[in-house]
């Protein structure tokens, strides 16, 4: 008996590089997939391309971070627009709506009714502002993917104590920061809560935010401390801008 014994061959190419996203959609093959920029790939691609851009110009990636988030936020001032304009109606009927809790509080049904016909009449949107919100969690997962997965922002340093970007904030000063901000934009935003242990939660929540941050890159808490002052310059021009009138 004679016994058969099939041979396979295989052509491998082997590639050992620095994991650039330029680099590797050069080579070709969908390599650059290997950098893994998740769900919010498409996004995060887009703000790796602007802060390459800003790089040329200014070769400092903390300082195109700060570019890269003014523009994105003139980019979406539009949207929030709206949710600026229904926070300043918010804060307007702020003494109508403090009368109605006084009056209605051993009745949470009639609370609610008239609350709500409240924001009805002086066309406030309670919710308004999580539009924001809502806005900026696609872009801060995409710049939280790029700090994590682009070997370009690697031990890219900013000015002072930040020697990397893409690391934490070794004595924390940009998290403190960017709470301080958080909870100065929270004073700003009227908040039509009435259960008080939701306020508390609310009232907690840049400290909380803050305490998450303190572990994630420096260069996130960079882009959130900015976007947060732009944030309040822009709630403060349309509030100045309708006057006391609310129009």
């Amino acid at each position: 008996l004679t016994e058969s014994k099939e041979t396979q061959s295989l052509d491998l190419n082997f590639v050992f590089v620095k994991k650039e996203y330029d680099y590797l959609s050069k080579l070709g093959n969908n390599l650059n997939a290997s950098v893994d920029f998740g769900i919010w790939g498409f996004f995060a691609v887009w703000i790796l391309r602007g802060l390459q851009f800003f790089f040329e110009f200014f070769p400092n990636y903390g300082i195109s971070i700060i570019i890269l988030t003014f523009v994105i936020r003139l980019l979406t001032f539009p949207l929030q627009y709206k949710s600026f304009v229904s926070m300043k109606k918010l804060q307007l009927i702020q003494p109508e709506l403090t009368k109605i809790r006084e009056k209605f509080k051993d009745d949470p049904m009639k609370l609610q009714q008239e609350s709500m016909a409240l924001f009805k009449k002086s066309g406030a949107n309670p919710l308004g502002g999580c539009l924001p919100l809502i806005l900026q969690m696609p872009v801060f997962f995409a710049f939280y993917k790029v700090l994590y997965a682009a070997v370009e922002l690697v031990d890219a340093p900013f000015y002072g104590w930040i020697a990397d970007l893409s690391n934490k904030d070794p004595y924390y000063i940009l998290p403190v920061l960017m709470t301080g901000a958080m909870f100065l934009q929270q004073k700003l935003t009227p908040n039509t809560v009435t259960d008080p242990v939701q306020r508390k939660m609310m009232m907690f929540m840049p400290l909380i935010f803050g305490f998450i941050m303190k572990d994630l890159p420096s260069g996130l808490s960079l882009y959130i401390f900015v976007s947060t002052l732009m944030g309040i310059a822009q709630q403060l021009l349309v509030f100045k801008s309708m006057g006391n009138n609310g129009t």
